[in-house]
C-alpha cells in the first residue's frame, strides 16, 4: 500500500501529483506538501536542497523549479556565520576542575 504521508510534517497527502502535492521524480516515494517543500528549500537553500528521502539533487531540484518552488541561492541557514555567534568567541579562562594542559592552568587561558 501506498504511504500518503508528507515527509515533511508527516501529515497525509493526496497519493497523486497535484498543485499541492509534489513527488520527487528520482525516488517516486517521497511526497510533499507544496508548503512544505517550500520551506525546505528556504531553509537548505540551494547548494543543500536535496530530496529528504533519497538525496537525490540534480533530478529534484529540476523538478521542483518546474513546479515552481523557489530556492533561495545561498548556504543554509542552519549555517550562517550569526547562526552560532557564541562559537565565534574564544574562550577567556579555564573551566577544568582538574588542569591538564602541560603547561598549566595560566598558559591554557593565557592561549585560549
Amino acid at each position: 500500500e501506498a504511504d500518503n504521508t508528507c515527509l515533511i510534517c508527516l501529515d497525509p497527502v493526496e497519493h497523486r501529483p497535484s498543485y499541492g502535492t509534489i513527488m520527487c521524480p528520482a525516488c517516486k516515494h517521497a511526497w510533499f506538501h507544496r508548503s512544505c517543500i517550500q520551506g525546505h528549500a528556504v531553509c537548505a537553500g540551494i547548494f543543500c536542497f536535496v530530496c529528504p528521502l533519497c538525496r537525490d539533487r540534480e533530478g529534484f531540484q529540476t523538478e521542483m523549479f518546474m513546479m515552481g518552488i523557489r530556492v533561495p541561492a545561498r548556504l543554509p541557514l542552519r549555517e550562517g556565520r550569526h547562526t552560532y555567534p557564541a562559537m565565534n568567541q574564544r574562550h577567556s579562562r579555564c573551566d577544568a576542575s582538574e588542569c591538564v594542559c602541560p603547561g598549566g592552568r595560566e598558559q591554557a587561558e593565557n592561549e585560549g
